[in-house]
């Protein structure tokens, strides 16, 4: 059986490229990450605001379908807030938020392995 397999681009992530996105409303919620905000009491305000004025902490270029990045911000009382995205070059794709959890965090940019 043949299967036509889809030639994937190589997409990079630019921080400036997913802000531009996000500021012209051009994002996909996940199902996912409206559940996670509902139950973390997580504003959509936030997320765009870690978006918008967080950095970049992690970066998954090889991700698929499309590249992910994790993003770091401070919210309400200097809180740190957690926004994994995948960018497709034209749309932001916001697939979880979290809060940070020491149990899995060493600092605030630090995984535990």
């Amino acid at each position: 059986m043949y299967v036509k397999q889809r030639k994937m681009q190589k997409i990079s992530i630019a921080p400036e490229k997913i802000k531009d996105a996000i500021r012209q409303g051009k994002y996909i919620i996940t199902t996912h990450a409206y559940e996670r905000m509902g139950e973390r009491q997580i504003t959509l305000n936030e997320v765009f605001s870690v978006i918008l004025n967080g950095e970049i902490i992690e970066q998954y270029p090889r991700a698929r379908p499309y590249p992910k990045c994790l993003f770091l911000g401070f919210v309400r009382e200097n809180e740190p807030l957690y926004v994994s995205c995948a960018y497709d070059g034209e749309r932001v794709r916001i697939i979880t938020v979290h809060w940070f959890d020491p149990e899995r965090w060493i600092d605030y940019r630090t995984r535990r392995r």
